[in-house]
């Protein structure tokens, strides 16, 4: 069938959370698809409990058993390897899935050629059930956004669909990156300079229980931060901009620079006036409103712009109104960042690109 997928689950070792995963992909998916398992040495307990699968004349699988744990990357290139069906599906064996949600990421990918790689909605970005609510319940309420997307900057690899025509042309996961971290964030940039977008679809989701085996790890810390040098020196780092908006000069500007900023992997948040109409046109994760007061507009957000500092600081500041960015320059020593007055987009970027190199 046209709309097969393959899933692809590395193992090692957590028998419950991955039977879980495994009844909950059963349970919940009519989309055919077949189920590629890679069991990093697992212990004997979950290496027999994958072993017994083969024996379920209900699920396809394909089990590969490697002799030692080779790591999150390799097992899922080894798994793209053997892949020969039209879409794939790289995921965790920490996550939950629920009704629909392979058949809705499929859907929407069909629907939407420029879409290179895709998540589902979870909580990994943000979509938590309420108090009370249940993973299914909350997987339910979102079936009115159907068919919708939000850009990402980065799919993350804990469930991030695919055509094959496309890993095709992106390649394998970078095995630079050893046991994982980074990989899934370069493989999204590796798939954006070919002109691919990466979103995830709003109506589908899937929980993730996040990093358990990672946790595990005794050089946790010291693997992030390795893999992190890798991607900066590669990519440059993420740098956060505020666009302080109160009336709009030139919204199709606007539009272009907020979106061009969170599509080359950074965040802008637009402190707008409240009732002034927002200018932009995409729904992007990295493209963050701030509706604030009129009356107060200014000092608000230079407040505002001032308590980031501490946690997550702007590093450049953008302003149509050019009394209030002669301001800002003057207070650069409070606030710390570069302060652009009617910023055109090829002056910004080329800002952010100077600066993503510094770290």
């Amino acid at each position: 069938m046209t709309d097969r997928c393959d899933i692809i689950i590395p193992v090692w070792n957590q028998l419950e959370v991955t039977m879980e995963c495994v009844d909950s992909i059963v349970a919940h998916t009519k989309n055919p698809f077949r189920l590629i398992v890679i069991d990093n040495a697992s212990d004997p307990e979950t290496a027999d409990y994958l072993y017994g699968l083969k024996n379920e004349k209900w699920l396809d699988l394909l089990l590969i058993r490697n002799g030692k744990n080779l790591g999150f990357v390799k097992a899922v290139n080894q798994g793209i390897a053997a892949s020969e069906s039209p879409y794939l599906c790289i995921m965790n064996n920490d996550t939950i899935a629920t009704a629909g949600w392979l058949e809705e990421m499929i859907s929407v990918m069909n629907a939407r050629p420029e879409l290179g790689l895709l998540n589902p909605s979870s909580n990994t970005s943000g979509e938590f059930p309420a108090p009370g609510q249940s993973i299914d319940e909350y997987a339910a309420s979102l079936k009115p956004l159907k068919g919708h997307i939000q850009e990402l900057y980065t799919c993350r690899g804990f469930c991030m669909l695919a055509k094959k025509t496309t890993i095709d042309r992106i390649g394998l996961l970078d095995e630079v990156y050893h046991i994982g971290y980074y990989d899934d964030t370069d493989y999204c940039k590796r798939a954006q300079k070919l002109g691919y977008r990466t979103a995830r679809a709003k109506a589908a989701y899937v929980y993730h229980k996040e990093n358990v085996s990672f946790k595990t790890l005794d050089n946790n810390n010291e693997l992030f931060k390795s893999n992190e040098r890798i991607f900066f020196e590669r990519w440059g780092r993420h740098v956060r901009i505020g666009y302080i908006i109160d009336k709009i000069y030139d919204a199709a500007n606007i539009n272009e620079i907020a979106v061009n900023v969170a599509r080359n992997g950074h965040q802008i948040l637009l402190f707008v006036k409240k009732g002034v109409e927002w200018p932009v046109r995409v729904d992007h994760f990295d493209i963050r409103r701030f509706a604030v007061n009129p009356i107060f507009f200014t000092p608000v957000s230079v407040y505002k712009i001032l308590k980031r500092r501490k946690k997550k600081p702007l590093e450049i500041i953008l302003t149509d109104n050019a009394v209030f960015g002669a301001i800002l320059k003057s207070m650069k020593g409070l606030h710390g960042a570069d302060v652009l007055i009617r910023p055109r987009k090829e002056e910004l970027m080329a800002l952010i690109e100077k600066k993503s190199r510094e770290f």
